[in-house]
């Protein structure tokens, strides 16, 4: 039984319509394209796979303004996120939002507050597959994050991938988009810089702040 999906926010774009999730074409940091659409459309079919067993199934938005905060109309990642849920289907009372972390290993410390604040037993972090690998490390070998790592170990806590979710829901939408990017020279670049991010927390070189 699912407590709780914690949708981990990334980069934002701004058109004419507003402040909207990236796609996968589109840098959304300082370190290249991240296609966190895919979080929010994954987010969505999980909370209609877990809900029906769990009427008190909540979601958490997670991220602050980020890398945006020097830009004065730009908002927390995770209001966009929730926006983008409401948009779909999700009920917006669902949906919590944490918007005090500006990367990562921020949103990984709030996510301790939470569920210690709530009381949550099962928790899912939801992203995507490029990233999984940079949480997982910073679980197990990053400061002050015993406690989330007790909680991998115990199978309370599991990450999922946002591509793995589209593509095991609605294959014949999802499966061939979703190759097409992750073979892209972008998302390649992407994928090196993540793992060398890996070998950085490994390694205890990595700055967490």
């Amino acid at each position: 039984m699912i407590d709780v999906i914690v949708v981990l926010g990334g980069g934002l774009k701004k058109d004419k319509n507003g402040w909207r999730t990236t796609n996968f074409d589109e840098s959304g940091d300082n370190f290249g394209v991240q296609g966190d659409r895919l979080r929010v459309d994954a987010t969505y079919y999980l909370y209609k796979k877990f809900s029906s067993p769990n009427k008190n199934l909540l979601i958490i938005s997670s991220g602050g303004r980020g890398q945006l905060r020097n830009i004065s109309d730009s908002p927390s990642v995770s209001s966009v996120i929730k926006k983008e849920l409401v948009a779909l289907g999700v009920p917006k009372e669902k949906i919590l939002l944490e918007e005090n972390s500006n990367n990562t290993y921020q949103q990984l410390q709030q996510l301790i507050l939470i569920i210690q604040n709530f009381h949550l037993k099962n928790c899912l972090i939801l992203s995507n597959g490029w990233h999984l690998h940079r949480i997982r490390a910073m679980i197990e070998y990053g400061p002050g994050l015993d406690f989330l790592k007790e909680r991998l170990t115990a199978g309370n806590l599991s990450l999922v991938s946002a591509e793995q979710v589209l593509i095991d829901s609605n294959p014949s939408q999802w499966k061939e988009l979703i190759d097409v990017a992750l073979g892209s020279v972008a998302m390649q670049e992407r994928v090196k810089k993540e793992a060398q991010g890996v070998v950085e927390i490994k390694s205890g070189l990595y700055k967490f702040q």
